[in-house]
């Protein structure tokens, strides 16, 4: 009987430390893709549906041969500017992890594709239950990464640490209760 319920205690917190480990994949644009928007707002529209959190990964899914994505600073956002991205990403679908919390911008380097909309301006929050690691303000370094995201390898490690600790704390508690 109590090894039923150490396992079942096991189990319990194994899930959730993975649940809360989860990162959230966002696919750019949806169903639409990264590619030249229908209208100018499209991108911002799309962004407005979404809370995105540090740990959460954008994918952007469009045409190599025709589209790429750049992340860039605010002023080269709003200028539309291509010259002096931080990174370009060339092979889709291009995934692009969001390990700071604080505003992003990205847009397509090809002529013409930015000033007909293909942007996006987010800003990502830190977990509700994380702590804050950048100052208000501060720009969050690039983080592009192709290929496939593990969820728990984008989860920042002092927020894993964290929870993990709270979750071996609670087995302890429970694990106490079972053999007093």
């Amino acid at each position: 009987m109590a090894d039923a319920k150490i396992t079942a205690c096991l189990l319990g917190v194994v899930v959730a430390f993975l649940s809360c480990a989860e990162a959230t994949n966002y696919t750019v644009g949806g169903s639409e893709g990264w590619n030249i928007p229908s209208s100018a707002g499209a991108y911002s529209d799309w962004a407005s549906q979404h809370t995105f959190e540090v740990g959460d990964v954008l994918v952007f899914d469009f045409d190599s041969s025709n589209n790429d994505v750049a992340d860039v600073t605010k002023e080269d956002y709003d200028a539309c500017n291509t010259d002096s991205p931080f990174t370009v990403l060339s092979t889709s679908p291009a995934n692009y992890s969001l390990d700071t919390a604080g505003d992003y911008y990205f847009l397509c380097t090809t002529a013409g594709h930015c000033s007909q909309g293909q942007k996006l301006a987010i800003t990502v929050t830190e977990p509700p239950s994380g702590p804050t690691s950048s100052p208000p303000g501060s720009p969050p370094p690039p983080s592009p990464t192709t290929g496939a995201t593990t969820s728990l390898s984008s989860v920042s490690s002092s927020l894993g640490v964290a929870r993990l600790v709270l979750l071996m704390s609670i087995l302890m508690g429970l694990l106490s209760q079972l053999f007093s």
